[in-house]
């Protein structure tokens, strides 16, 4: 739910046009940078004095934020309050609210209170300096976040603006990439005029040690007060299956455990911060993003739940497709998965002759069927299933993981409600969701999941 006022709502005119944009911009901020809560309930009161500023439990089974922004503007106090819960599916076992984890709840509370220190006293709350906040607000609010769960001695807001500034520069005619491990524990101060990020990759510095980490194979070792410790070679470390991460930075994240806090550049532009052995956050197409996997992977699977089919089976179907998508995602290939309710509805999905064993399939077809078939999704290494994801068409799969079809043209019989802006792919989805749930991953790396033909989230 939106936040939003009326054009003649008091709080409006007393905040002023400029303000209330700016308002509803960080109020917004809460499922951008979060995109599997929703907040809902908002209120707006006029009170005698300033109310506090926070997020507090709801109840006691955590499953519910209160998000509190207490205002005082001239002479008016105003007080505006959501609720702010997880996404969860309509119906079903899925319906019941999720437990709130400790970072969500940071993250919601540091948007209300930077939004109430900047509307305080000691700003001046001018149009060109909210217009200057307006583009940095979910940066900060990302920033101090990472630097309170690491207890860091340094200013990452700073770092993330290297990086963005560093994503728009070349090196010998190639966008540049880059990986750093930044070490909380160490309290190594840097020598004078060497201190990371600014004096390596700020235009004092020299060029060549911008473009000498690519995040990928090597990384830089950073105390947490800015020292050089080493250059790491990230290749050779046991990677543990049970993370979520893009398959490419699967060393940077091994490394980017035991209170060690990983950045990486890309050459896309896409910023990823990685801790606890996963990817938590991303700056893509213009926004941070907080990505909580263990509730994304449960929203889908509650979804894909049928009858007849372990829980247990479905997660590690749904986790399979999720990672393949996570990697189809950072990897720009574009992805389509369909996991169908039932298998007889293969027929009402996909084109004939593009489902495996299909006795119309052309001799190539059925040579390659053999090769990689009869196999489940959840058996396949990510690698290979990534590569198949992004053949022209979509991978179809049953609820147990059977892979029914790979790049297949999808011809649902149930199309759905689609608009004339919506891509072929994402039609195809939106059709082959009213026979289960589709996951669609587009060429520029933005995943949707659509069920009975609706879309569920975008993440």
């Amino acid at each position: 739910m939106i936040f939003s006022l009326r054009k003649n709502a008091k709080l409006r005119n007393d905040i002023g046009e400029n303000g209330f944009f700016f308002l509803q911009h960080g109020l917004d901020g809460l499922t951008r940078i979060l995109p599997h809560v929703e907040v809902r309930d908002w209120k707006i009161e006029q009170t005698a004095s300033q109310s506090r500023s926070g997020a507090v439990w709801a109840g006691a089974n955590r499953r519910e934020l209160r998000v509190e922004l207490g205002l005082r503007l001239g002479e008016s106090s105003w007080k505006i309050v959501g609720i702010l819960e997880r996404r969860k599916i309509p119906s079903g076992v899925g319906a019941i609210p999720r437990t709130i984890d400790n970072r969500e709840w940071d993250i919601a509370d540091r948007v209300v209170k930077i939004l109430s220190r900047i509307f305080g006293p000691n700003n001046s709350g001018s149009s060109s300096s909210l217009s200057a906040l307006r583009s940095s607000f979910d940066e900060r609010v990302v920033a101090e976040h990472l630097a309170q769960y690491h207890n860091l001695q340094l200013d990452l807001g700073e770092w993330l603006m290297a990086l963005r500034r560093l994503a728009e520069q070349t090196y010998e005619n190639k966008a540049l990439a880059f990986g750093c491990i930044i070490d909380p524990a160490n309290d190594r101060q840097p020598e004078p005029g060497a201190r990371f990020p600014e004096d390596f990759l700020g235009r004092k510095g020299r060029k060549k040690y911008r473009a000498l980490s690519d995040g990928y194979r090597t990384a830089y070792a950073i105390s947490g007060r800015g020292a050089v410790l080493g250059f790491t070679d990230l290749a050779g470390h046991a990677a543990r299956s049970s993370r979520n991460y893009p398959q490419w930075c699967e060393d940077l994240a091994t490394e980017a455990s035991h209170g060690k806090l990983g950045l990486a550049l890309t050459r896309q532009g896409d910023i990823l911060v990685l801790d606890d052995g996963h990817l938590t956050f991303t700056y893509r197409f213009g926004r941070w993003q907080y990505w909580n996997h263990t509730h994304l992977i449960d929203l889908i699977r509650n979804a894909a739940r049928v009858q007849r089919v372990p829980p247990n089976k479905v997660t590690t179907v749904v986790r399979a497709i999720y990672r393949a998508a996570l990697d189809s995602s950072f990897r720009r290939s574009g992805a389509l998965f369909v996991l169908l309710r039932s298998r007889a509805s293969l027929r009402d999905v996909v084109r004939l002759g593009d489902a495996v064993n299909d006795r119309h399939r052309d001799a190539l077809d059925v040579a390659f069927d053999q090769a990689v078939t009869p196999i489940t999704v959840q058996s396949l290494s990510r690698s290979v299933l990534a590569e198949l994801a992004s053949l022209d068409g979509a991978v179809v799969l049953s609820n147990k993981g059977d892979v029914m079809a790979y790049g297949a043209i999808l011809q649902p019989k149930k199309t759905g409600k689609v608009s004339g802006t919506e891509g072929s792919r994402s039609k195809a989805a939106i059709g082959a969701s009213n026979y289960g749930l589709a996951v669609k991953v587009s060429s520029d790396g933005d995943m949707r999941v659509y069920v009975g033909g609706k879309e569920l989230i975008s993440i």
